[in-house]
């Protein structure tokens, strides 16, 4: 896990967008936070509200409401609360025990009720509904089958010789 730091969210935003995040750490309105991440709002031209967290590998990350920011950059909100929590002493809580208990009550579930849960998901998350879109086909293209619904071979019939 990295560690929150100026130089993570120079790397994470870019030379020009954590220059400009420094100026906006006075228009930070507000810091929360939660067991896994920080959220925050940021006036700029609108207020955007902004998410930081650990992604699996350790790797911060950051969304923002912004027209920048939901092209999937790490933008100058996200470096404005960045640097907020920095002052105060403070950092993005690291994933902890309840992500295990999430991961075991999932493979708890039947598959009909993950993927019920997780069409909920991405039908409102373009990010994630991008995402596993791009796996599905992946995974059709490197197994030749494409990922069809049960039934979905009905009436090919393979002939069985004897």
């Amino acid at each position: 896990m990295a560690t929150l730091t100026p130089a993570l969210l120079r790397h994470r935003a870019g030379h020009k967008s954590y220059w400009r995040g420094l100026a906006y750490r006075d228009a930070v309105v507000s810091v929360v936070h939660h067991p896994r991440h920080v959220t925050g709002v940021v006036r700029g031209s609108s207020e955007y509200s902004i998410t930081l967290t650990w992604d699996a590998e350790g790797n911060l990350r950051g969304t923002c409401a912004c027209p920048y920011g939901e092209q999937g950059f790490f933008c100058k909100h996200c470096v404005a609360v960045g640097l907020v929590l920095l002052d105060r002493g403070e950092t993005v809580p690291a994933p902890d025990a309840e992500d295990d208990e999430l991961r075991t009550a999932l493979t708890r579930l039947p598959r009909a009720a993950l993927v019920e849960h997780l069409y909920e998901q991405a039908a409102r998350d373009t990010a994630l509904r991008e995402r596993v879109l791009a796996e599905a086909e992946e995974t059709t293209r490197a197994t030749g089958i494409p990922n069809q619904p049960n039934g979905a071979f009905q009436g090919k019939v393979i002939p069985y010789r004897r």
